[in-house]
């Protein structure tokens, strides 16, 4: 009696282990599965897999972090949080938690918690390149221009044909007025990836801010075949409206701000043509809407003190 119940109580152990190999493998399976759906865009099944491969092993980082990861992907940032804090609860020197946890924050514009990720994810692993370049990004949004240009730069010391460090450090050197450094980071950016909107985008307002109007101008429709956007679109009305092009400026001018109705760059444009074309109650009902956005922006200002002269107030 006693050796049978032996025999039973050795079968049913090894029955547990294999029901929960089974259930590990599967988990891991579901992740795999669950990437594979998100980078084809299937979201709903991806998040689907995630959620059930927690549920069958709360305990699996990796099933955990990919949940938040999806979570960020589909901007619903309150719940990436709390996967990136479970993922970290289970392994707190986990530098791919830290820094796509630091990537929520900084969406949340969080930037004080978000740098902080990214500090302790490049201290855990100084050769991570996704976290040195987000933290440039980082860097930039702050306004701290010399920072983001340290870390583009050693991004691209470990990856060197990386367009999107590339295309930032442009950017940065462009909010810099270092506008030939600016325009040669986007020219690398480009021939990496030729359909790169945002470089294509930036390095138009790049020669649109140094007078080059035709090279702008070809930039800037490449960008709108590619995908519109409030800000490219706003940009080629300036572009419109400084060659005179005014039909053209106002249905790209119309667009932007349908597309973005806090677009005050848009606003002050369309302005400028109203009062160009004398149509005073436009322009005066654009700049106030613009200077409702930016207060204290002295071209709008300007120009509404010149509408309200024109119509002698």
């Amino acid at each position: 009696m006693e050796l049978i119940t032996a025999l039973i109580v050795i079968v049913g152990g090894i029955a547990a282990i294999i029901a929960l190999e089974i259930v590990l493998d599967y988990a891991w399976f579901l992740v795999h599965r669950g990437w594979n759906h998100q980078e084809k865009g299937r979201h709903d099944k991806a998040l689907a897999d995630f959620r059930r491969a927690v549920e069958l092993k709360p305990r699996y980082k990796w099933a955990v972090s990919s949940r938040g990861y999806h979570h960020r992907l589909i901007e619903r940032h309150d719940e990436a949080i709390a996967d990136f804090n479970r993922a970290l609860e289970l392994d707190p020197g986990c530098d791919w938690s830290l820094a796509n946890r630091g990537e929520t924050y900084r969406l949340m514009q969080r930037y004080d918690e978000a740098l902080a990720d990214f500090n302790r994810a490049i201290e855990l692993n100084p050769k991570n390149k996704w976290a040195i370049a987000n933290r440039g990004h980082l860097h930039r949004l702050m306004g701290h221009q010399a920072e983001a240009l340290a870390d583009f730069n050693r991004a691209l010391e470990l990856a060197p044909n990386c367009p999107w460090c590339f295309a930032n450090r442009g950017e940065t050197y462009r909010e810099m007025e270092v506008y030939n450094a600016a325009l040669a980071d986007f020219n690398r950016a480009i021939a990496l990836d030729a359909n790169y909107r945002w470089a294509i985008a930036n390095r138009g307002e790049t020669y649109l801010l140094i007078q080059r109007y035709d090279e702008a101008l070809v930039d800037l429709n490449r960008a709108i075949e590619l995908d519109q956007s409030a800000r490219t679109l706003s940009n080629r009305g300036e572009l419109y409206r400084l060659i005179q092009r005014y039909d053209e400026a106002l249905v790209d001018l119309n667009r932007a701000i349908e597309l973005d109705s806090q677009s005050a760059r848009a606003l002050g444009n369309r302005g400028e043509i109203n009062l160009l074309l004398q149509r005073y109650d436009e322009a005066l009902a654009d700049f106030n809407r613009a200077i409702k956005i930016l207060p204290n922006n002295d071209w709008l200002l300007h120009h509404r003190a010149l509408v309200n002269q024109a119509l002698n107030k």
